[in-house]
């Protein structure tokens, strides 16, 4: 097995999205060299001091994905993910659906890969989903900051037309998607 190519970084980044400030694009310490690499994908102490990151998380989860499948769009009530992926890469999506919120409908994707080692932060009051787009699949962990309830989570169709996403293959004889995602209602069926 070859070693990854991967960013190095000697400090964590956290980058808020300009148009959705709630979401962020945390980039955490890699350190490669001729063995391999080292990367500290989380922190609690260092990430509150230097970037005011002050999540709990509660559950841990881990996915595999085949290239062209796509996942969500999902959330659960008070749940937030962090979102990283060990190995390939994905277009992972967040949609805005907090009742009230002025960027309500509006989402925001991010690519995430063992490459570059970057995480998304989605907090609770978001849907989530995301895309495989390397040929040898993704492995894709997120951090909870609930415990999954499958009474209180639900979703939203992946290809609703108001919300609109951009998802990068769309060849539908390349797309793999569960029929419970495409069975989701449309944003319209949420309270604003």
């Amino acid at each position: 097995m070859s070693v990854p190519n991967v960013e190095k970084r000697f400090n964590v980044e956290i980058e808020a999205i300009e148009k959705i400030p709630a979401l962020k694009v945390i980039k955490p310490k890699v350190f490669p060299d001729d063995r391999g690499f080292f990367s500290e994908t989380y922190n609690a102490t260092e990430w509150a001091e230097k970037l005011d990151f002050k999540e709990v998380f509660l559950q841990d989860n881990h996915s595999f994905s085949k290239h062209g499948v796509l996942r969500g769009l999902h959330t659960q009530p008070g749940m937030g993910k962090l979102v990283s992926v060990a190995t390939g890469k994905i277009f992972d999506v967040a949609v805005d659906v907090r009742q009230g919120s002025p960027t309500f409908g509006q989402w925001h994707g991010v690519i995430l890969s063992g490459e570059n080692k970057h995480a998304f932060w989605i907090p609770p009051g978001f849907l989530h989903g995301f895309q495989c787009l390397s040929p040898e699949g993704a492995h894709v962990t997120y951090k909870c900051s609930a415990v999954y309830d499958p009474k209180t989570e639900f979703g939203i169709n992946p290809f609703d037309k108001e919300i609109a996403v951009e998802w990068p293959i769309t060849d539908k004889n390349q797309i793999i998607v569960s029929e419970r995602d495409t069975q989701h209602g449309d944003l319209s069926s949420l309270p604003r």
